[in-house]
Formats: structure tokens, C-alpha cells, sequence
């Protein structure tokens, strides 16, 4: 029989923290490696502005210190089951820990842009940081992080050779804990543009303006990967890249000896694609064109390709109900079956189909069992070259599904 929680006031602890008692059900998952703790799961609330809460189960043991999350679904993010403390030291070492399980990546040399912090996977929840050679870039998506952003700025400028540190705290993220929608230079500016590499690519980016940090830093080693297949698969072919944005897939496999076809809707992102393609020294044939009208025009014709790059959006949307979410995610499930029907439908026999999923509630199962449909209603056999996520510098944190969001599987199609 589950023990019914108490209804006494949220006590004090002897540390001084608001004890806040949890379930069951949330104490195994905190044990489990899970770092999150839903409203549904705590008993009582802390008072007004509380940042950090010592979470007990009912019984009133201690089970993990956590940051406090103020409204919405989620009400705790995990800080420590060691009793840490939520302060500047705590916080510089782990900032230097994250960099530091970078090393291997500036080993060559070669990487100029990368992420430093990847949230709760690098035990700093609420907080992500990307490097552009000489600048970072922050965002926050829990307020005791929002507060301390001046603090993380002079801690990330100890430990990186940067001249600016911007805020992008204008994402979705922020809704939920109602926090505002801000960007901004923490220090240096107003230069907003960074110069870096991308798998090779000399690329440009409005750290202000352009999607997420500036540019989709996850996907570089896919980006070089699929390339380097090409090559070595389809030497010399015809490549389309669907949902360019910036151009990094599109980049490296004309860097690679492809011709490529790349399409956009979004004309910035077409803009900057082409200049980037000017920086490193490549032509390709860049459109400002949905995907999906395209794909089905290419279709109609009879075009085909032997490669084929399926990147587009996060489809799969959180709804602000059950229903809404459901239906949203019907709605995902049926435009990404789409996209990879008509994308199997224009290759050419033995060629290859890089197709993406950055839709965390589109788990490895809903999206195998998607291609699974889409390539029995396409006639097409079709084997599976590998399977990867985002790079190592956004690591998954085991325990933590949604950690996994990226999906970027390569397939080659056998007639």
C-alpha cells in the first residue's frame, strides 16, 4: 500500500533548504538516473523565488538536492545526490569538468565551433553553452540559472579564449518556467557574426538571429560522415539536400565531388548558405523551395539521385494538452513518412538516403517502425549503413530518453 503524503507545511531542513517530499514512484526515478521531477510528484511547494529545495522521500530522508522549477509540468531538475551546493565554486568546477570531456574533439585542431555544456547530461541542468571560435553563446531554461548568466559569462571567459558571450534565451525553453524571452551580449559586441568550421566548410552565422545558438552544431560529424559515404558509395553523383538552412550537409558533399540540389523555404537561411558556400569555395545549386512540393515535383518528373538528405525540423511538438500533443504527434509521424516515401522514390538503385529526426518525442522505435512503413510502400529494399545521433559534444545523459533526441540512420537502397 503506497503511503498517502502528509499534509503538513514544507518544512526547513537542517542545511536550510526547503525539504520537499516526494513519491515513490519519483524516488526511483531520481535513483535510475532520471534527474527530473514532475509537479505530480512532490507533495508540497516551497515558498515564493525558492532556487534550490533538498528533496525527501515521505518519510522525510534525504534523496537529492535539486533546482526548483516554479510553474509548468516539471517541478525539480536534479543538482546533486551528494549534497553539493548550488554556488560559484560548484558551478566553475563543473563548467571546467564539461570542457574538459571535450578534449578529445580539439585534439586535431580542426574544431573551432562546439558545445561546451549539454544541460543536464553535463549535471548542470537548465543550461546549455555553445562555442563559436571566439565567442559562446548561453541559453537558460531554468530560473536559477537565468540568474546567474553575468556569473557564467566571467566563469566561461576563465576557461575559453572568447571575446563576446551572447545570450539566447529566445526559445521555447523558456515557456516553461514563464520565464521572459531575451538575447543580447553578456560582454564584448555588437559584432553578432562568427566565422567557423563545420565539417571541413568555412561557415558564417548571426549568433543574434539564426536558429538555436546560431548554427546546428549537433549534426557536424553527421555532416562529414554522410559526405564521406557519398564519396565513397556514389563518386561523382547527384545529391539532394532537403531543409539545408545553413547548408552543412550540402557543403560537404559538394566539397566531396557531388553535384548537389539544395532547398530551403526560409530565404535568410538560402542567403547564407550561398555565402557560405562562396567562403568555402564550392558551387551548389541552392533553392528557396518547401521540401515536401519540391520532393513531390521531382517525383512527378522522374528526377533522380543518388543521394538524398532528409534534415527537417523538429516535426513532433509538444501539445499543451494530452490530445493536442497526440494529435501532433499523428501529424509528425504521417509528414516524416512522407518525406522518406518520396525521398526512396527518387533515388537511384544503390543509392543512399540520409534521413534526420531532431524531434525528441520521436523516439529510435517511432521512427524505425515509421521507415519500416514508408520503404514497404515504396517497393524498396533497403539496407542499413549505421545509425547515429548528435555528435559527442551533446552527449546523452543514460537514464534521460529525451536526451536522444537526434537521429541521423543512412541507408542504401538495393533496387
Amino acid at each position: 500500500m503506497i503511503e498517502q503524503p502528509s499534509p503538513s507545511p514544507t518544512l526547513l531542513s537542517p542545511s536550510g533548504l526547503c525539504q520537499i517530499p516526494i513519491v515513490p514512484r519519483a524516488v526511483q526515478r531520481l535513483k535510475a538516473g532520471l534527474p527530473l521531477v514532475l509537479r505530480s510528484d512532490v507533495t508540497s511547494e516551497p515558498p515564493p523565488d525558492t532556487e534550490l529545495v533538498l528533496l525527501c522521500d515521505l518519510r522525510g530522508q534525504p534523496v537529492a538536492t535539486a533546482l526548483w522549477v516554479a510553474s509548468g509540468p516539471l517541478a525539480a531538475r536534479m543538482w546533486s545526490m551528494h549534497g553539493e551546493g548550488f554556488g560559484e565554486v560548484t558551478l566553475a568546477r563543473r563548467l571546467a569538468a564539461a570542457l574538459e570531456r571535450r578534449r578529445p574533439l580539439l585534439a586535431s585542431g580542426e574544431r573551432d565551433a562546439f558545445r561546451v555544456v549539454h544541460g543536464e547530461a553535463d549535471l548542470l541542468p537548465g543550461l546549455f553553452v555553445d562555442y563559436y571560435a571566439d565567442a559562446v553563446v548561453i541559453q537558460t531554461a531554468t530560473r536559477a540559472m537565468d540568474r546567474r548568466k553575468p556569473l557564467l559569462a566571467d566563469l566561461l571567459a576563465q576557461l575559453l579564449p572568447i571575446d563576446r558571450v551572447v545570450v539566447r534565451d529566445d526559445g521555447s525553453a523558456r515557456d516553461m518556467e514563464s520565464l521572459p524571452r531575451e538575447k543580447g551580449f553578456l560582454r564584448g559586441g555588437p559584432l553578432r557574426r562568427a566565422r567557423f568550421h563545420d565539417a571541413g566548410s568555412t561557415m558564417e552565422a548571426d549568433l543574434l538571429s539564426d536558429r538555436k545558438t546560431g548554427s546546428f552544431l549537433d549534426q557536424q560529424d553527421n555532416h562529414a560522415e554522410v559526405a564521406s559515404w557519398a564519396q565513397s558509395l556514389c563518386p561523382g553523383g547527384q545529391a539532394l539536400d532537403t531543409f539545408t538552412y545553413h547548408g552543412g550537409f550540402a557543403l560537404a558533399m559538394a566539397r566531396a565531388g557531388l553535384g548537389v540540389i539544395a532547398c530551403d523555404e526560409d530565404p535568410l537561411a538560402i542567403a547564407r548558405a550561398r555565402h557560405n558556400a562562396e567562403l568555402s569555395g564550392v558551387a551548389v545549386d541552392f533553392h528557396i523551395h518547401n521540401a515536401f512540393d519540391l520532393l513531390r515535383s521531382y517525383e512527378a518528373e522522374g528526377r533522380r539521385f543518388d543521394v538524398v538528405v532528409l534534415d527537417p525540423p523538429a516535426l513532433a511538438k509538444r501539445g499543451r494538452t494530452a490530445a493536442l500533443g497526440q494529435h501532433a504527434m499523428t501529424q509528425a509521424m504521417r509528414a516524416y513518412k512522407e518525406l522518406n516515401l518520396r525521398a526512396l522514390r527518387i533515388l537511384r538503385p544503390g543509392g543512399l538516403l540520409a534521413t534526420c529526426s531532431c524531434s525528441g518525442r520521436v523516439s529510435v522505435e517511432d521512427f524505425a517502425t515509421m521507415l519500416r512503413s514508408a520503404a514497404q510502400d515504396a517497393g524498396r529494399p533497403l539496407q542499413l549503413l549505421w545509425r547515429r545521433g548528435a555528435g559527442i559534444d551533446h552527449p546523452v545523459l543514460w537514464g534521460l530518453p529525451e536526451s536522444e533526441y537526434l537521429k541521423c540512420w543512412l541507408f542504401r537502397v538495393l533496387a
